[in-house]
C-alpha cells in the first residue's frame, strides 16, 4: 500500500462483518481551494476517491454515513443489488473513473437500504465532483439536476436535523447554490432571499449565502 494510505476497519451495514478500506493519512490531506458547492481541491491525493467502502464479504458498496440496514430493506438489496455486482466489478485502483462506478453503486445501495435522503443527495454531490474532476461537464450537470431534485425532496419532508441528516439552513444553501449553478435564476433568487431574510439562519451560512448571491447576481446582471 502506498505510503500516504492506511487500512481502516469498517463494518458493513448489511452483513455486519468487518473489512478494511484504504483511506488517506490525515497528514497527507492538504486542501487548497473550496468551491461554492463545497468541492475542495487538494495538493496531492484526493480523499473523495477513498470515501466509498466495499465490503470484502458481501461486496456491498457503502459510505461511513450509512445506518445499519433494517430487516424490511434487506430484500430490496438481495433482489436488486447483489445480482448486479461481484468482486471484479468493484476491484481496481481508485482512479476517478473507477470511483464514479463505486459512488453509483453507493447511491443504489443507499436508496435500496432506506438510508436518509440527505445521504443519497450527499452521494449525488460526490458524483457531481467526480465528473468535474474528469472534465465531463454533461454528466456533471445531469447529476447536479438529480441532486437538486433530491435536496428539494429532503426540504419538502424536513423534520429536524437528527432525522433528516443536516441543518435546515445548510440544506437551503445547497438548494440555492445548485439552482444558481444550473442557471435557475428565479429559484436561486428565492432561496438566497430566504437565507438572507431569516433570523434562524446561522451567521456563517448567511455570510456564505450573501457572497454566493452577489457573485450570481453579477454574473447575470
Amino acid at each position: 500500500m502506498a505510503e500516504h494510505l492506511f487500512s481502516k476497519k469498517v463494518k458493513c451495514p448489511y452483513c455486519l462483518k468487518e473489512s478494511t478500506t484504504p483511506r488517506i493519512l490525515s497528514r497527507h490531506i492538504r486542501p487548497q481551494e473550496v468551491a461554492k458547492d463545497g468541492y475542495t481541491t487538494y495538493d496531492g491525493e484526493n480523499p473523495y476517491l477513498y470515501e466509498p467502502a466495499v465490503c470484502g464479504h458481501c461486496h456491498l458498496v457503502f459510505h461511513d454515513s450509512f445506518d445499519k440496514v433494517r430487516k424490511n430493506n434487506r430484500e430490496a438489496l438481495e433482489t436488486e443489488y447483489f445480482p448486479r455486482v461481484n468482486a471484479d466489478v468493484l476491484a481496481g485502483d481508485r482512479t476517478p473513473e473507477q470511483v464514479i462506478t463505486l459512488y453509483k453503486f453507493a447511491v443504489m445501495t443507499a436508496q435500496l437500504s432506506g438510508q436518509k435522503p440527505s445521504v443519497v443527495a450527499m452521494l449525488g454531490m460526490r458524483l457531481v465532483w467526480m465528473y468535474r474532476l474528469t472534465g465531463n461537464a454533461k454528466a456533471e450537470r445531469e447529476w447536479m439536476k438529480r441532486t437538486l431534485d433530491k435536496y428539494n425532496e429532503v426540504q419538502e419532508t424536513y423534520t429536524d436535523q437528527v432525522r433528516t441528516g443536516l441543518p435546515y439552513d445548510q440544506l437551503m444553501l445547497r438548494i440555492a447554490d445548485l439552482s444558481a449553478a444550473l442557471g435557475f435564476y428565479e429559484e436561486a433568487r428565492r432561496w438566497y432571499g430566504i437565507l438572507l431574510g431569516s433570523k434562524e439562519v446561522s451567521e456563517r451560512i448567511r455570510n456564505q449565502a450573501r457572497d454566493h448571491w452577489e457573485d450570481f447576481r453579477l454574473e447575470h446582471a
